[in-house]
């Protein structure tokens, strides 16, 4: 197969090479059509030649990647991942939408509630991941000395992304550190004495280290890379959904409420890693379970298409 990516260019570019190396006999082309001018030319070369278009990030507003796709009959799937689906909504209920990247792209979303919302406009999404992780982290026992937390805000977006509940939850818990990566939170100064902000950091392993828990918190949210990563190392995570082996904090007085459970259990020394969520990243999001199942269904929508 000779497979296009496009879409979140961080995310588009790490998934094509985990490909490349997973699965060597079939051809992935990353390109970033949102911001190279050279890769936006690019892609009137490798489009038509391509058997799928795989983008990360849903779209129901003019895009010409799709229009190229869909001229030449090329599988396109858009696998929706969060706010995209908030901008689809959004078209849709001022009329303002292209009906055929609905009808005629092949949808995946990630979660049950971007599916259900998914629907709400008519959109049916098969859950489908692309996130994956190694067999196996190395699981370090939980710090003593200190309780600390870690949480990830856009910088381009830092309320959406629950800043203002993080920084109003340091000054309820003075004794927790707090570590805000993914922005340098000057628009909201004076920063508590006890969160440190660490602007934008490619290896967050050192921070993912040091604290035992992790929050995410935003308005609205696809299943969290972040989430999943804390959960694979072994992490207490407090997240606005439901899900899988978090903790689910839906409003900010459930923070509070967990995050005292967790200080109170680890005054008294009973806190340990969430070895259930580690095992459930290993058997459901290992790069084995999850490309599998995803070029699988590449797989079936090419031969579908040329057969």
């Amino acid at each position: 197969m000779r497979i296009v990516v496009v879409g979140l260019p961080l995310f588009a570019e790490r998934l094509v090479e985990k490909l490349k190396r997973f699965s060597p006999s079939n051809k992935f082309i990353f390109l970033n059509t949102y911001y190279s001018r050279l890769d936006q030319l690019k892609a009137l070369y490798e489009i038509p030649r391509a058997d799928l278009i795989f983008s990360i990030n849903g779209s129901l507003i003019s895009s010409k990647v799709f229009d190229l796709a869909l001229k030449h009959n090329i599988p396109l799937v858009m696998n929706w991942v969060g706010t995209d689906v908030l901008l689809a909504t959004e078209a849709v209920s001022k009329n303002n939408f292209i009906d055929s990247y609905r009808t005629k792209a092949i949808h995946f979303c990630e979660v049950k509630w971007i599916k259900e919302e998914l629907s709400k406009i008519g959109i049916e999404a098969q859950i489908q991941n692309f996130a994956a992780f190694p067999k196996k982290f190395e699981i370090k026992n939980f710090a003593t000395d200190s309780l600390n937390v870690l949480t990830y805000i856009n910088d381009n977006r830092q309320d959406f992304y629950g800043i203002q509940e993080i920084l109003k939850l340091a000054n309820h818990f003075p004794q927790i550190h707090f570590y805000i990566a993914g922005t340098k939170a000057e628009d909201y100064l004076p920063i508590p004495a006890n969160v440190k902000v660490l602007g934008w950091i490619e290896n967050m392993d050192e921070y993912f280290d040091l604290c035992q828990v992790t929050i995410r918190f935003p308005e609205h949210d696809g299943l969290a890379t972040f989430v999943l990563e804390s959960l694979a190392k072994g992490k207490l995570v407090l997240y606005k959904y439901d899900f899988s082996h978090c903790i689910h904090t839906s409003t900010y007085d459930s923070m509070v409420e967990q995050l005292m459970l967790i200080n109170d259990s680890f005054n008294q020394k009973m806190l340990s890693p969430n070895i259930a969520g580690v095992e459930f990243i290993k058997n459901e999001f290992s790069e084995d379970a999850i490309f599998n199942s995803l070029l699988n269904k590449l797989e079936s929508l090419v031969s579908k298409k040329n057969g």
